[in-house]
């Protein structure tokens, strides 16, 4: 069978190819590993599969549907998540339109958080509820040598009677069984690292677990469970990339790399025992850290750990349910610096509890500590979520949404606003969070010791556009505004290159 797997343009108003800044950096610097991981199973199966990055590629929705159409596919598959789903239905509806006859599955979370109202449009005609391997490899032999749909384990599709949902699915738990993603079936240049974030070329991404054991409030991947590779099979894959793709640099996209200690040791453990040569990032818990464990991560090629840190209001930090203190956060925080780990974190304004005050004290908190960089995005209810779950129950104590859409502009525009507060207010405390984290002289200083050459000045060039919406709430470039803080010699130098 010829099958095609999509990851969809995600910015729903792109239609010639070009994309925000924020969305062509923050959203299009990973391969979407789940696709991939989809594509191999069906691959060593047999099939034929080909799939498309239409958000990394930066296509729209016509050109999706044109590759689509040249591959002649016997089964479409599309995986999407919420804030991409508009442009999902789109994207389903020209593919009906221009190959009725091919059957259009649906994936990933947006579906299975959301079963009926993603359904909703008939242009989909399976869905798919959670993980997809095993689910997507037994509906294709479905459509090639039939068979009821009722006997497929974790799907959804429409009958004359309604929606139907065959039995869940168990969580597959061997995920050393699981042939490596099929990263080969899309071209390896279109991942656009944010310069900050950007150490080694080429860089790919990994992840190496599935699910997450916390309760935080605003995430779909709240207490969703907690499964692992083996060390073994993980070091196996950083070899893999580093021998058949010259892999220099790796960024670990787990939910949670550093879910505990021993996990981590081992696979620490295991890379310096192979002698394995890269560099690599990944995500942490600042309760689960210690200096011995940073120092073990260094020397096995960490060059940077990311903190989901949220908050710097130990009152907004209770609230959201993160379990960690602004105590255990300068802890963690203090130990990554010191062992040259360059700590970054990601914060969010506009909390149910938010305040002006609330949110002025997390950037002084941010401002206080060691990080090397900042992620801040505005607070998006989300569907499936405990802080939806609270909406329902006790929302006007806390504010109003002021926008129900969840597309990816979502978490740099205020969709929900806390009593007290207006919606130019956290955009402008947004605004002023990332001002005044990176125009001081610790922070620049940070980066122009990583700036070694003018191809490093140029990297930074090219991301002006993202930096001054970041920095001054405007989409295009604003190259005067960057000279009148960094000053002018080179900018202009590399211009003029």
């Amino acid at each position: 069978m010829r099958v095609i797997l999509i990851n969809p343009p995600i910015d729903c108003v792109l239609e010639n190819g070009n994309a925000s800044p924020v969305t062509s950096y923050l959203f299009y610097n990973s391969a979407p590993l789940g696709l991939l991981y989809i594509a191999s199973v069906l691959e060593s199966a047999g099939h034929d599969v080909a799939a498309i990055d239409g958000a990394a590629e930066q296509l729209n929705v016509e050109k999706v549907v044109e590759r689509v159409r040249l591959f002649k596919p016997d089964v479409i598959g599309i995986g999407s998540f919420t804030v991409s789903f508009e442009t999902t239905r789109r994207l389903a509806a020209e593919l009906k339109a221009k190959l009725p006859h091919v059957p259009i599955v649906l994936g990933s979370y947006h579906v299975t958080l959301v079963p009926h109202e993603a359904m909703e449009d008939r242009n989909f005609d399976v869905g798919v509820l959670g993980e997809g391997e095993h689910t997507m490899l037994e509906l294709v032999n479905h459509y090639e040598h039939g068979g009821a749909l009722e006997d497929i384990p974790g799907i959804c599709f429409h009958r004359d009677d309604g929606l139907h949902f065959t039995a869940t699915r168990k969580k597959f738990k061997k995920l050393d069984e699981l042939p490596f993603p099929a990263r080969h079936l899309l071209p390896p240049n279109i991942y656009r690292p944010v310069p900050v974030d950007e150490h080694a070329f080429p860089k790919f991404s990994m992840v190496t677990s599935r699910g997450c054991p916390h309760a935080c409030a605003f995430c779909q991947k709240s207490r969703t469970g907690y499964r692992s590779h083996s060390p073994g099979h993980i070091v196996d894959e950083i070899e893999h990339l580093v021998r058949d793709f010259g892999v220099r640099d790796i960024a670990f996209v787990d939910s949670l790399f550093c879910a505990n200690k021993k996990r981590v040791h081992a696979i620490c453990d295991e890379m310096i025992r192979r002698g394995v040569k890269v560099s690599w990032t990944c995500s942490s818990r600042v309760e689960v850290v210690d200096k011995p464990l940073l120092e073990k991560m260094k020397a096995a090629g960490c060059w940077r750990t990311r903190f989901g840190v949220e908050s710097g209001s130990d009152r907004v930090l209770d609230f959201i349910s993160k379990g960690i203190t602004k105590e255990k956060i300068r802890n963690a925080i203090t130990w990554a610096d010191e062992v040259g780990l360059r700590p970054k974190a990601f914060f969010m304004v506009g909390h149910m509890p938010d305040t002006r005050e609330s949110i002025l004290e997390t950037i002084e908190f941010a401002k206080s500590i060691p990080l090397h960089d900042v992620t801040v995005q505005i607070n998006t209810i989300l569907p499936q979520t405990p802080q939806e779950d609270m909406w329902k129950r006790e929302g006007e104590k806390w504010g109003r949404v002021i926008n129900p859409s969840t597309d990816e502009k979502s978490f740099w525009e205020p969709t929900f606003v806390p009593w007290g507060m207006e919606p130019g207010e956290i955009i402008e405390l947004h605004r002023r969070f990332y001002r005044e984290f990176y125009f001081r002289p610790v922070t620049l200083a940070r980066h122009a010791e990583n700036m070694r050459s003018w191809a490093d000045v140029r990297k930074y060039l090219a991301a002006s556009n993202l930096f001054t919406f970041l920095f001054f709430n405007q989409e295009r470039p604003a190259l005067e505004r960057l000279r009148s803080v960094f000053g002018s010699g080179g900018i202009d130098a590399a211009a003029a290159k």
